[in-house]
């Protein structure tokens, strides 16, 4: 499990800009200087945040390149307008927007640090809480503002840099292109196999989109979007909530590259029936047939409808599915929970949700208990800072590890739904129903759906770690020794190198010894790290400790492999691999061991040195 890291979500390239027919505009003749400078085109960037997609930049392109240096262009500089157009007055508007931020940029994309590249482009950064911010407009479905050609801007102010001027201009610019993070980054796909045709989107793991075949399988989540996203468009579905693109978030690929298969359904709910259903257990099959995915790790997750159609091919046929997360709705206490009592489950809801009552979800906890299942609850407010939240999954996930449970339920009490504080300003209310909210904006519950594997009898842990000390002596003499004892490695006393440039010592590794039982045999990793050796206030780093590993043993059809040998001087302290076994390689008793070799300098300080070497099997 892992700390949480801030979530930028703004993945536009410059590849998908000239794609929308920007390419020329890159191609802008350059003035002599940037008094000349003006506005020539702007493009639209959408970001689909926790409270739905929203217009969170616009990128200014300027008709030759500028270079303010570290002097950040003012936000009062300019003027921006969105003219949106919805169904009817109460839905449309033509109004301001509130510049928060700006900055040079040579590319039409926000910047993580916000600071100056010297480029023809300024990215204006626009408030999240405008009223005015949103894409969709509702209507008992969401629907899209036409966004091409709604946002104007205008410079009304000098730009002043270190050593350059854009004077004011009174033209206003229109934009010719919108961009939309993570959406751009799926593909526009029609299921027209078995059961119901869907409109539907696809996202593939970056490898997989660059053609790359190493054999590698990656997991498949299926995303199944409330009655709100229903429609035509095979948008909204990626548009209205964060359910289907924080799987694909760079941050969450980075983690955990994965398939996201987004199915859009018609007004009609078609996927609450028996065809609706057939297409999507159909489109699962389809994709692992024509897909690098992992038939052990092929997860579901639904919010509201999509959680109640989640639970529905739950109770038709669990066995595709590796786990699940659902949320905004709860089965109550259905027959078919004795069918799902083995799948590991976390269900979400808020106490207040006025669309679908959490007593579907209390009524399915004693459904399962009846049953005999352990299932693990917790309550914390849905509005925290995310480092909170974090936390507190992170402890219900391991308190369910502890006692062998994977049914898990976390409520957010009354009045605490919505959005984290950040950096930028306070949490953002939101209807009791959104409990999708605080469920998919916390990386652990990523972190765990894709930890489950099929079949597995019991929540596979993310990682277990243990550790020996190495130590080593540096007499007044010059020499090396070490100390023995349990849980040691003796180096021996160390020798002038031939060189007459270092001391060298060496010793056997103490024999590791890795057991895994796991029935879905994913295959794992050995790795080790080493600390600096210290002796009192003297310190000798841990690069000049260098390992050779070695497979003393593995059990009949595993497949381990040792790690590369790493020299002294380049030692191992930040990870090196010890061991690995291949997936369907793994299950059984390996031990490994291996030399260790240290080479360290001859001014070294006497002392009797310490240093511990941690090994990690994940």
């Amino acid at each position: 499990m892992r700390e949480p890291v801030p979530r930028t979500r703004v993945a536009v390239s410059v590849g998908a800009v000239a794609a929308l027919g920007l390419g020329l505009l890159a191609a802008a003749p350059a003035y002599a200087d940037a008094s000349s400078a003006q506005i020539a085109d702007s493009v639209v960037i959408v970001e689909t945040l926790d409270e739905g997609a929203k217009v969170t930049a616009l990128a200014v392109q300027y008709s030759t390149e500028l270079d303010f240096g570290d002097v950040l262009p003012d936000p009062d500089a300019f003027a921006v307008t969105a003219n949106l157009v919805g169904s009817t007055a109460g839905n449309t508007s033509n109004q301001a927007r509130t510049v928060t931020h700006a900055y040079l940029n040579d590319a039409p994309e926000r910047s993580a640090d916000r600071t100056n590249t010297a480029g023809d482009w300024v990215i204006l950064e626009l408030s999240r809480y405008d009223p005015n911010a949103a894409v969709l407009y509702y209507t008992g479905v969401n629907n899209q503002y036409r966004l091409d050609g709604a946002y104007t801007v205008r410079q009304t102010a000098d730009l002043v840099g270190d050593d350059e001027t854009v004077p004011a201009r009174t033209t206003t610019v229109v934009n010719t292109a919108v961009t939309r993070g993570v959406v751009d980054d799926f593909s526009v796909e029609q299921w027209e196999g078995e059961g119901s045709d869907f409109a539907y989107r696809l996202f593939q793991p970056e490898a997989v989109r660059d053609g790359e075949d190493d054999g590698t399988l990656y997991p498949l989540v299926l995303a199944l979007h409330g009655a709100g996203e229903s429609g035509t468009d095979n948008a909204a579905q990626l548009l209205a909530n964060r359910l289907v693109t924080s799987w694909a978030e760079p941050e969450a690929q980075a983690e955990h590259p994965a398939f996201v298969l987004a199915p859009q359904r018609h007004p009609d709910f078609q996927w609450g029936n028996d065809e609706g259903r057939a297409a999507l257990f159909a489109m699962v099959e389809h994709a692992k047939e024509t897909l690098p995915v992992d038939p052990e790790r092929v997860y579901i997750t639904g919010i509201s409808m999509g959680s109640i159609g989640t639970w529905n091919m739950l109770f038709d046929d669990p066995s595709p599915f590796a786990a699940a997360v659902t949320v905004a709705y709860g089965p109550g206490d259905h027959p078919g929970l004795a069918d799902v009592v083995d799948l590991p489950i976390w269900q979400f809801h808020s106490e207040d949700d006025g669309t679908v009552p959490v007593a579907g979800v209390r009524q399915s906890v004693v459904g399962l208990e009846r049953l005999g299942v352990d299932v693990v609850q917790r309550e914390w407010p849905g509005n925290l800072p995310l480092a909170e939240a974090t936390a507190l999954q992170t402890e219900q996930w391991n308190a369910a590890r502890d006692r062998g449970a994977h049914h898990l339920v976390t409520i957010f009490p009354t009045g605490t739904t919505g959005t984290p504080p950040d950096a930028d300003g306070p949490s953002i209310p939101l209807n009791g129903h959104f409990s999708w909210v605080p469920a998919y904006n916390n990386p652990v519950t990523h972190d765990w759906l894709m930890s489950q594997v099929r079949g597995a009898t019991q929540p596979v842990t993310g990682e277990t770690s243990a550790s020996f000390d190495v130590t080593v002596g540096i007499p007044e003499t010059g020499g090396l020794a070490v100390a023995v004892g349990a849980g040691q490695v003796d180096l021996g006393m160390a020798e002038l190198d031939s060189s007459l440039t270092l001391l060298a010592a060496s010793g056997e590794m103490p024999t590791i010894t890795v057991a895994d039982t796991r029935p879905a045999d994913p295959g794992w990793s050995l790795t080790a790290e080493v600390s600096d050796f210290r002796a009192g206030p003297a310190v000798l780093d841990g690069r000049y400790l260098g390992v050779t590993p070695r497979v003393l043993s593995q059990a009949p059809g595993q497949e381990v492999t040792p790690g590369a040998p790493v020299a002294p001087g380049d030692g191992f302290t930040e990870g090196t691999t010890l061991a690995t076994a291949a997936p369907g390689g793994g299950r059984g008793t390996t031990t490994v061991g291996g030399e260790l070799l240290l080479h360290a300098p001859t001014s070294t300080v006497p002392g009797d040195y310490v240093a511990q070497v941690t090994v990690t099997v994940f």
